[in-house]
């Protein structure tokens, strides 16, 4: 059993999946998705430009092959005895001259359609060796040969011959067939598939080193602040947590030092009122022996004297938080609403907006009619934004003629919406009865915890600065 007055902590071996090895999994898991996706994007860019320059390089051979063929006459080729013939012996020697001339082209077949057959007429490899004379060709072959149009590659699997081309002359009946090696585009298809395989087991090894990498970054973070928390629970609240970085760790660092500061002073504050409170005690204990009617009118004085004073510190703490001209919160008071809901947006993971409005053109409101009238319309704007308020809401006069408004609850685009529904609303008369017309300028900030207040605030600050840049009379965002 656990020492009495100290916290178990949970065994290692309970624990189903520790933090670390959830972001050892989230992030290596997030690097293999993106290396693959990447990695077969880039696969398969670069096989498709393979294939259309192997398809270019049937074309081309093709096209030439039927240039250099040229127009004959072939019709009497047409059984295998016509090899004695002496326009066979013509483009026989052609084709021979062609593949014997262009080391790319390892084989040639000219074929003739004919009412809707397709026969040999001549072989670069000859008669004996290759097609004859008015032998027909594979069924699959023939249909190829027979719906070619124009130079191109043997779609699908063929045995000898891969591109195929329309000879000139003879009404388009004749066709030429060529064999052409692939294979260098074979290795280069081998090669990339190689050099991707490498490449995605590399990426696959860099995604493990840095997700282990992350992992115990993040382990000995949260050690650290395991630690820190033990000592805050057994009392040491004089110790700080350092933390090297500019992340939400340190934010959460400093505010837990920030925690175990005011702990510290308020223990030492306790122990101090408790030690003054020993010490009264014993006191009174004397008195009450001898004087304890005495005693009772000193407690009735007591107790009246304690309320006027709460009753005096209320009306002070009022009056230090409130703004004396327009009754608002003062700066000083708004600080700490917003250090309120700042704190209680963490705790509930939730958000809210900040707005800070100022008056446009508010100097010429006093160099024009004098600096009463601006004090009214300071007045009726503190008076105007007060009647807009929600039951949470908060609204401060931030200094001079701007106002800073806190609306908790709201997402950003709500905020800009309210934030114009106000603009509106001022724009559309005078600010009180027979006052001048006057404009606001707005800009809206969203808290969510992830960066300090001061940082919204300033985010708030310098959209107000892009709507009086951009023609006052507008809302900006700030992000």
């Amino acid at each position: 059993m656990a020492a009495e007055g100290q916290s178990a902590v949970p065994h290692a071996s309970r624990r189903r999946l520790t933090i670390g090895r959830r972001l050892f999994y989230t992030h290596l898991l997030v690097a293999l998705l993106v290396a693959f996706g990447l990695g077969s994007y880039l696969h398969w860019v670069a096989e498709a430009e393979l294939s259309r320059a192997l398809q270019a390089r049937l074309v081309d051979n093709a096209t030439l092959a039927a240039e250099a063929v040229g127009v004959g006459d072939w019709e009497a080729i047409r059984h295998p005895s016509d090899t004695q013939r002496p326009e066979y012996a013509d483009l026989s020697s052609r084709l021979s001259a062609i593949v014997k001339r262009n080391q790319a082209i390892e084989r040639l077949l000219v074929v003739r359609q004919e009412d809707g057959q397709v026969t040999a007429v001549a072989d670069s490899r000859g008669a004996n060796s290759g097609y004859a004379p008015g032998d027909s060709l594979p069924p699959a072959l023939g249909r190829q040969a027979s719906g070619a149009a124009q130079a191109g590659a043997i779609s699908g699997s063929s045995k000898d011959f891969n591109a195929l081309t329309t000879l000139p002359g003879g009404g388009g009946r004749y066709r030429m067939l060529l064999q052409i090696p692939a294979e260098d585009i074979d290795g280069k298809l081998e090669t990339l598939r190689i050099n991707s395989a490498v490449s995605f087991i590399l990426a696959v090894a860099l995604a493990l080193a840095m997700s282990v990498w992350l992992a115990r970054s993040a382990q000995r973070v949260l050690r650290r602040f395991a630690l820190r928390f033990r000592e805050i629970a057994e009392g040491r609240l004089d110790q700080k947590l350092d933390l090297a970085g500019n992340d939400e760790f340190v934010d959460l660092a400093v505010a837990l030092d920030e925690m175990a500061g005011r702990l510290n002073e308020a223990q030492r504050v306790r122990e101090s009122a408790l030690g003054d409170l020993q010490a009264a005690r014993d006191r009174l204990e004397g008195m009450v022996r001898e004087r304890s009617i005495e005693l009772d009118q000193l407690n009735v004085m007591l107790r009246s004297e304690i309320e006027q004073r709460c009753q005096l510190e209320a009306a002070l703490a009022e009056a230090a938080a409130t703004d004396m001209m327009t009754h608002l919160l003062n700066r000083r008071g708004m600080v700490e609403a917003l250090e309120h809901a700042a704190e209680q947006a963490r705790r509930q993971k939730s958000s809210f907006i900040v707005a800070v409005v100022d008056i446009d053109l508010f100097k010429r409101v006093n160099d024009q009619l004098g600096h009463s009238v601006g004090d009214q319309v300071v007045i009726a704007m503190g008076r105007r934004l007060k009647s807009s308020l929600g039951h949470a809401d908060a609204a401060c006069r931030w200094g001079g003629e701007e106002f800073l408004l806190l609306w908790p609850g709201l997402t950003i685009t709500e905020g800009e919406k309210r934030a114009n529904a106000l603009r509106e609303s001022i724009a559309a008369g005078p600010i009180y009865p027979q006052g001048p017309q006057i404009t606001v300028s707005i800009g809206v900030a969203e808290f969510t915890g992830l960066d300090t207040l001061d940082r919204c605030i300033n985010r708030a600050d310098k959209a107000l600065y892009r709507a009086k840049t951009n023609g006052r009379n507008c809302v900006v965002v700030g992000l």
